[in-house]
């Protein structure tokens, strides 16, 4: 028999019921064009094939691709099988495998994304039939997210530790700036002092900063914003204008800019350490966490002198902070639309799950004021 190529196969079946299926299928194969040799590559093959035709995307997320793919398809069930052979019993097992591993759903559903965009390449080139991947993604389970913002109370208690602390109030300008603006940690280290424009009183965010290893070691490289909406203009509050300016004032002291190196041969970022690089995102997060263990301590201490209970600050991350600025601004009720932009959300989704949360919070106090007069 011939293929829809013109190439000659044969098959082979147990009887002669399984033979006439297989024909059956080949001949519907043929009818609709589909290759009934071109699903004998593997997955892997097939990814290769894939990342060739993905030389438009950034460099950071195409090593995420390879990644991703190295450490959970590639030597997985599914790797080396061919790709006409891979049904979707195999993808629902492989996702089995990563949740046993302890791999939350939020990152299946990552690994579904790619693993679902590598097979629909085979069925758009008419390789295969269907992508065994469809339906698959309703297997997987995705946590609640548990980050919440900061309180009120508990935003003012950290910012006042960090400035009176005599070990940690050389952090108090850039977290004052974060709880301000609201950027992403990639974005903070990658602003530069010719992106923030004083008399006008706003910033332009133009690119970020991340910390991988694109082949050549780890180290910082300079990307564009995490998406299109990424690029923006944020206006400076004062408390912004403020740690800038603190910002300015640490660097003179210290001499920070002495000592200042260029990544990817460009230098002016606006929050260095001491030996002039900016600071990695691990290490901002380290930062915190000794903040609050240390916050945390002298708040018990201190309650426990007092007879009351402490005030403890619970787990906080880059993105806490970003999160609870953008639900202070939402509190001060600024337009969802206005915000969408100077948060670089891209979805309006994501910003509106600020509001409704808000909102929640909001509807709780109010009812709480009933207990005073029932």
């Amino acid at each position: 028999m011939s293929d829809a190529l013109g190439k000659r196969s044969t098959i082979y079946a147990l009887d002669l019921a399984e033979l006439r299926a297989k024909e059956k299928q080949i001949q519907r194969d043929i009818e609709d064009g589909i290759s009934t040799k071109g699903g004998d590559i593997t997955l892997n093959q097939l990814f290769e094939i894939y990342m060739e035709t993905k030389s438009n995307i950034r460099k950071s997320t195409y090593v995420n691709y390879r990644n991703y793919w190295n450490v959970s398809v590639k030597n997985s069930i599914i790797g080396e099988m061919k790709v006409n052979q891979i049904k979707q019993i195999h993808i629902k097992r492989l996702y089995a495998d990563l949740k046993q591993r302890g791999i939350e759903g939020s990152s299946i559903q990552t690994y579904h994304v790619l693993i679902s965009s590598v097979f629909q390449l085979a069925v758009d080139s008419d390789l295969i039939r269907k992508n065994p991947c469809r339906n698959c993604r309703k297997e997987i389970k995705v946590n609640p997210s548990n980050k919440k913002a900061l309180t009120v109370n508990e935003q003012q208690n950290f910012l006042d530790f960090v400035k009176n602390s005599n070990v940690y109030k050389i952090y108090y300008p850039i977290l004052n700036f974060a709880l301000s603006t609201g950027l992403r940690i990639g974005e903070i280290i990658g602003l530069r002092l010719d992106e923030i424009d004083m008399k006008e009183n706003v910033i332009h965010i133009r690119r970020q900063l991340i910390y991988k290893d694109f082949g050549d070691g780890y180290k910082f490289h300079i990307e564009p914003p995490k998406s299109q909406s990424g690029n923006r203009d944020v206006p400076l509050t004062s408390a912004a204008r403020e740690s800038l300016i603190e910002q300015k004032k640490l660097d003179l002291i210290l001499a920070r800019r002495a000592r200042e190196q260029a990544v990817d041969g460009v230098k002016g970022f606006v929050f260095i350490n001491s030996r002039g690089m900016p600071i990695l995102p691990f290490n901002f997060n380290n930062m915190l966490k000794n903040i609050t263990r240390a916050y945390n301590k002298q708040e018990s201490q201190a309650a426990a002198k007092e007879h009351r209970e402490p005030e403890l600050l619970p787990h906080i991350s880059a993105h806490i902070l970003r999160h609870t600025a953008c639900t202070r601004m939402a509190e001060a009720g600024i337009d969802p639309k206005v915000l969408q932009v100077i948060m670089g959300h891209a979805d309006i989704g994501i910003t509106m799950n600020i509001y409704n949360h808000t909102d929640s919070e909001r509807i709780q106090g109010e009812m709480k004021k009933l207990e005073n007069i029932m």
